[in-house]
């Protein structure tokens, strides 16, 4: 926490921002001031965006330019992403939607939306070049599950993945699961039980199929015997589709 009483609270903010690596997007958290202290850091950083040291890209977020022989740098999409995904050192959320998908190799297309899966609904907004759109999860988002799911959330939207098709799709995903440990598939699919029915369906057929068909009736029990899943995935790639009522 910085300390006003020891030296001004605008040097001790200036201190901080000098410190940061140029190319660096940060909020408030970052100076972790006293609430006493909110309304000088507020007309520091104010003062210091005035003068060019900082650039303000959304409310309560700015910016450290990276100074090159071209002029100042826009800021780096994982800088925007981190800021976005991290308050302090707790995570909050993750990437996810087409950006995900185009890092995985799924997709060719790269946009200029990243989405951010969080445990509440945010409004959207704009950062930098970026739309920043939030998409709700239930379960808990803990980093070190993060690779996991992104995995998971890959099959949820196996079907409208853009410049893809969903047989393509399968056998990528299916070839990162294959390569886990035996301690993050177990985790990976528990983790499914918090995703739609459909998903689990097609988690539950995957692992029956390519990875290890024990332990699946728990699974299996959350979903309704009478509905069908829409995916779309060719019998050849998944020939016991049907026993998760998957067409």
């Amino acid at each position: 926490m910085i300390e006003s009483n020891k030296i001004p609270l605008s040097k001790a903010i200036a201190k901080k921002i000098k410190a940061l690596p140029e190319g660096t997007v940060f909020n408030y958290s970052y100076f972790d001031v006293p609430a006493s202290g909110e309304l000088a850091l507020a007309k520091a950083l104010s003062r210091l965006t005035a003068s060019g040291t900082i650039t303000r890209i959304a409310k309560g977020k700015y910016y450290k330019p990276k100074e090159t022989s071209f002029g100042k740098l826009k800021p780096q999409e994982d800088e925007i992403i981190k800021s976005l995904t991290y308050k302090g050192d707790k995570t909050i959320g993750y990437l996810t939607g087409i950006a995900l998908y185009n890092r995985l190799a799924l997709t060719t297309q790269v946009p200029n939306t990243l989405t951010i899966a969080t445990n509440n609904i945010l409004p959207s907004k704009k950062i930098g070049p970026y739309k920043i759109k939030y998409s709700k999860r239930n379960v808990a988002i803990e980093e070190k599950d993060i690779p996991l799911l992104q995995l998971l959330d890959v099959l949820m939207d196996i079907r409208t993945i853009p410049d893809t098709d969903v047989n393509k799709t399968f056998e990528i995903i299916l070839d990162k699961i294959k390569k886990l440990d035996a301690k993050q598939k177990s985790r990976l699919l528990k983790l499914s039980f918090q995703y739609n029915p459909a998903t689990r369906a097609l988690a539950g057929a995957l692992f029956e199929r390519y990875i290890d068909n024990t332990n699946l009736n728990t699974l299996k029990e959350t979903l309704n015997p009478l509905s069908k899943y829409d995916i779309g995935i060719s019998e050849k790639i998944l020939s016991n589709k049907a026993n998760w009522n998957i067409q």
